[in-house]
């Protein structure tokens, strides 16, 4: 064995190219808050790691989380999520982005897949139009009924 093959904490968007540059494989990119952790993110993100050999994961950073869900979260700060993607065995490497959509960073790693949720098609309609621009595959991913953070921050909110 020669070393580590992915690593858990968030690299910068440079750093990444300069890792994909040197392996071969479809490359695969997935973005989300992924606020509390839970089944129907790891559903999701190994469903996306099927879809080519190598996972890169955008994680939202906590003022983007703000904007698109409001002043009172995430709950969990950036760096630890994208720590706790980054540690998930289906994840290669894992960014932060500060941008509510995740135009620059396609247009700037250049997969060959983008995965996104399927309520994001229509949620971020140009992250479909810049993979297609980049010429990658976009796949929509199925939620998992029964997992949500919203619904799981509500519950917990509802029983102090």
């Amino acid at each position: 064995m020669t070393g580590p093959r992915r690593s858990t904490g968030p690299a910068g968007l440079d750093e990444i190219r300069d890792w994909l540059s040197s392996r071969p494989g479809r490359v695969v990119l997935a973005t989300g808050c992924f606020d509390l952790l839970h089944a129907g993110h790891l559903c999701f993100l190994e469903q996306a790691s099927q879809l080519g050999d190598l996972l890169v994961v955008g994680v939202n950073s906590d003022q983007s989380v703000r904007d698109l869900k409001g002043p009172s979260r995430p709950i969990v700060g950036e760096r630890e999520r994208a720590t706790l993607v980054g540690a998930l065995r289906c994840v290669d490497r894992v960014f932060l982005y500060d941008e509510p959509a995740a135009d620059r960073q396609i247009r700037f790693l250049r997969p060959q897949v983008f995965a996104t949720a399927r309520a994001s098609i229509s949620a971020y309609p140009s992250e479909v139009a810049t993979a297609a621009e980049v010429a990658a595959q976009v796949h929509a991913i199925d939620r998992i009924a029964p997992y949500s953070t919203t619904r799981l921050v509500d519950t917990l909110r509802a029983h102090p």
